[in-house]
């Protein structure tokens, strides 16, 4: 399974297989139907690896790509509001 890192909307980040299964993973998560989103509130972030991520304090707690590197299942990842 080729998974893929994608930002679905403004604030969340999920791993899928397709841009299509990004927005069925996230309307699972969040309980949303799938008319609340559409393929253009999806962005690839497989080229974008070195996105560097923060906890709340502030304090660097890695990139995405070292954070999914061990992930074999697609998943939510992060939301931030």
């Amino acid at each position: 399974m080729d998974l893929k890192p994608y930002q679905v909307g403004d604030n969340d980040i999920v791993l899928a297989e397709c841009e299509k299964s990004a927005i069925q993973l996230l309307a699972d998560y969040g309980d949303l139907t799938l008319s609340d989103m559409s393929l253009d509130d999806v962005e690839d972030l497989s080229t974008r690896l070195d996105l560097r991520f923060q906890d709340e304090e502030g304090n660097d707690i890695g990139t995405l790509g070292a954070w999914i590197k061990d992930m074999t299942a697609p998943q939510y990842l992060v939301g931030w509001e």
